[in-house]
């Protein structure tokens, strides 16, 4: 194999690795496509690489790693497809290629074994008074161990190394300790730890390297090591002698970069699944809701067409059953919308737009809102007196004004009044929904359509609501393209004022 190496790559195995087994080399070029491999790949691979697929496919560590920032870089302990871990070493050669070499690390559960029971015993000679406890701390790891038994909560099981009595923390002998408390960095590896500790797989994963301030002021360089070992969880923390130097800040930006990736993706995951648990319930209560409309719908229009059940109505009811037949086209359409509501949210929603009557979506909304207006003796009025039509989803829009006007009706005292205002213009339509009420403080203004509301106001006459409404406006507004402002101030009454272009 060696005589197909680049004599770069020979170099390096020889004079920079330790004793290895298990060895897999994969070339790539700049954009990490693999263009060949040398030895076996069963170690790291579920199957084998391909000349011209991503080296990332087969070991998704390796995502935006090449090219590296530095060379040669270093991931330590990264667990493969196979379950198995490897040391990742990343090389640039001069012919402008790439080469990852893994090397496994299954035999290093064997050392952890002989730290944990080295330590472990000199910890029973401390108890047993064969040697005392201020000897230890100068013991040969120099080592704190750390056995972890719940959320960032630990035991100290070591004797105490003398750079933690550099860094002035009190020792607490088998006391509960929060380990991200003594060291903040810790955060950002633990979230890396818990899922090597979640593989219930004896073996160890390295952290990057740190520095913490000592009571004296001055700075030492620590590093972890995650354990996993018959069942238990341990965090080893230790000095590193070199400090940190230009080539390990990279690698350290290197597993930071790769760390957040894996955490983007986690989340991006865990958005997908309750983006997927939303339609599913969105589509459940849509389902659900459609049987009884369609059966009143149904009751409606059989009534209107007997004609001589109808001849006993009087005008009241036959305008009550033509309002309920209106009604319920309306709600039945506006379900069949409600299923495709979140893509409204992601902006992405296509809405099917007509030429409407401004007029008659004007008297709809009035209609629909005059029971509450004549429970607060509300009077309303519209200065538009005759058709105007806009091109609009007749369903969605009108359930835009039958909310600014639920809003407007809630916030407006007894007795007082509610207009709708149309401006036409050559090429643009204002639409402005009145109110009497007891109007907002700019601030409120400025922020009352910046997502749903956590609270819904109560209102004037004590009324409660979703705290939806509003936002459900804007939602409305922006998949038309439209523009919405609000004008204020307290005590004067509001007026929402819609763009139509």
């Amino acid at each position: 194999m060696l005589k197909n190496l680049p004599k770069e790559i020979v170099k390096y195995l020889v004079e920079e690795l330790p004793p290895f087994t298990g060895l897999l080399l994969v070339k790539t070029d700049e954009n990490g496509i693999i263009e060949g491999y040398y030895g076996q790949y069963i170690d790291y691979f579920t199957e084998e690489p391909k000349a011209g697929k991503n080296i990332h496919d087969y070991s998704p560590a390796l995502f935006s790693m090449i090219p590296p920032l530095v060379s040669p870089m270093v991931l330590n302990n990264i667990k493969s497809t196979t379950q198995n871990y490897a040391d990742i070493h990343i090389i640039e050669t001069s012919a402008e290629a790439y080469w990852v070499i893994f090397m496994d690390q299954t035999n290093e559960v064997e050392k952890i074994r002989d730290i944990l029971q080295q330590i472990n015993s000199k910890k029973l000679k401390i108890e047993s008074g064969n040697i005392s406890e201020e000897k230890s701390l100068f013991n040969v790891f120099e080592y704190l161990q750390l056995r972890v038994i719940g959320d960032k909560i630990a035991i100290i099981e070591s004797p105490v190394p003398l750079w933690y009595k550099r860094l002035n923390h009190d020792y607490i002998s088998d006391d509960n300790i929060v380990y991200t408390e003594l060291f903040p960095y810790l955060e950002v590896f633990e979230y890396e730890a818990n899922d090597f500790w979640s593989t219930m797989i004896n073996g160890r994963l390295k952290s990057g390297i740190w520095t913490e301030s000592t009571a004296d002021g001055n700075d030492i360089t620590l590093n972890a090591t995650a354990i996993y070992y018959n069942g238990e969880k341990y965090l080893f923390i230790q000095e590193v002698e070199e400090g940190l130097d230009g080539t390990q800040m990279a690698l350290q930006m290197a597993r930071d970069q790769k760390l957040a990736y894996e955490k983007l993706e986690k989340a991006e995951r865990k958005l997908k699944t309750l983006l997927e648990y939303k339609d599913k319930f969105v589509s459940i209560v849509s389902h659900d809701l459609r049987s009884p409309v369609a059966a009143v719908l149904g009751i409606a229009e059989l009534l209107l067409n007997d004609k001589e059940e109808i001849e006993k109505l009087s005008d009241f009811n036959k305008d009550m059953l033509v309002s309920i037949k209106e009604e319920m086209l309306r709600l039945l359409d506006y379900n069949d919308k409600l299923y495709h509501w979140s893509n409204l949210e992601l902006g992405n929603f296509e809405i099917v737009k007509t030429k409407s009557d401004l007029l008659k979506i004007i008297e709809t909304a009035k209609r629909t809102a005059n029971q509450k207006m004549q429970a607060k003796n509300i009077s309303f009025s519209t200065n538009l007196k005759k058709p105007l039509h806009v091109n609009v989803d007749t369903t969605l829009f009108l359930q835009l004004v039958n909310n600014l006007m639920a809003n407007a009706i809630k916030f407006t005292p007894v007795n007082g009044n509610i207009s709708i205002d149309v401006k036409h213009t050559k090429n643009n339509i204002e639409f402005a929904v009145i109110d009497s009420g007891v109007g907002m403080p700019q601030e409120i203004c400025k922020n009352i359509f910046k997502g749903f509301a956590r609270n819904s106001t109560v209102g004037t006459g004590g009324e409660k609501g979703t705290g939806l409404g509003l936002g459900i406006v804007k939602k409305i507004i922006d998949a038309h393209g439209f523009q919405i402002k609000v004008e204020s101030k307290i005590n004067e009454g509001s007026q929402f004022i819609i763009s139509i272009s």
